[in-house]
């Protein structure tokens, strides 16, 4: 998979949604923009697209690619001395339960609380969105005009 990858963007061809996705979101850490993904299944993508967390079989480690985006590296910067943020920590990809409604709202908290950061939340189908549709409502399509609080959720 991650060959087949390195192919497509090499050959600029048949880049796969996938593909695209990663290099999105690599783009958007190589800015230094923290990104922050939950929903069920996640970390491997709904229809097995993502692969944001490789699993090793032989020993149940994990490895996250995009948690080894540098930006300070990339963009030859180094960090402000009151902005040391651990590089490691830009990319956070969570699996959450069924409890879509508990899930928006956290991160729907979350987003205020870091305000330039990337912050989604993944419904795998529309069904799962109607269970959360008052977090929807209430907070995050009202929130800006009836408390001033901006989410970039």
């Amino acid at each position: 998979m991650l060959t087949t990858r390195r192919e497509q963007v090499e050959q600029g061809e048949r880049i796969d949604w996938g593909c695209a996705e990663a290099l999105a979101f690599g783009c958007t850490l190589a800015e230094g923009t923290h990104v922050r993904l939950t929903g069920q299944d996640s970390e491997r993508g709904t229809f097995n697209q993502r692969h944001a967390v490789l699993h090793d079989q032989t020993d149940g480690s994990e490895f996250t690619p995009l948690a080894a985006v540098n930006p300070y590296s990339v963009l030859g910067l180094k960090p402000a001395p009151q902005r040391e943020v651990r590089y490691d920590q830009l990319f956070k990809v969570y699996n959450s339960s069924l409890s879509e409604a508990a899930v928006l709202g956290f991160e729907y908290g979350y987003s205020l609380r870091h305000p330039n950061a990337l912050v989604m939340w993944e419904a795998q189908f529309g069904d799962f969105a109607n269970y959360a549709q008052g977090i929807i409502d209430t907070y995050i399509a009202t929130g800006e005009d009836r408390w001033q609080l901006r989410s970039n959720l």
